[in-house]
């Protein structure tokens, strides 16, 4: 279970990594978010949340890290697309144009360095 995990959690990273950049590509293009790209972030997203059931496994097993802020970035991470459509919502007023394309990639490359985190503190 704990190879699972570690696991996934490199591939988030890498996720958010390639979707960040993606996004990025897109608004320097001066396009909005298409469906094919919402596609990778609720993939991503999914996997994350994939990973914290492995994490939550791992924990009521008495295997996992007893620390917070591993559990905190988790949670964090598992919160992807909600996080875009806050951020959207208070910076965007919830509007589907490019900023939206840069918030998605901004989140995107956050999600990423939550990811980073996490493996620093999973032990």
């Amino acid at each position: 279970m704990q190879e699972l995990h570690g696991v996934l959690s490199r591939a988030i990273v890498l996720f958010a990594a390639a979707a960040g950049a993606y996004g990025l590509f897109l608004y320097f293009r001066k396009q909005t978010v298409s469906p094919s790209y919402w596609g990778i972030i609720v993939v991503g997203n999914l996997t994350t949340v994939g990973q914290a059931v492995t994490g939550l496994l791992m924990a009521l097993s008495g295997s996992q890290t007893g620390e917070w802020t591993h559990i905190l970035y988790g949670i964090t991470a598992a919160l992807w697309i909600p996080i875009i459509s806050f951020v959207n919502n208070q910076f965007n007023k919830g509007e589907h144009n490019v900023r939206e394309t840069l918030i998605v990639a901004l989140v995107s490359l956050f999600e990423m360095g939550v990811g980073i985190r996490g493996i620093g503190t999973g032990g």
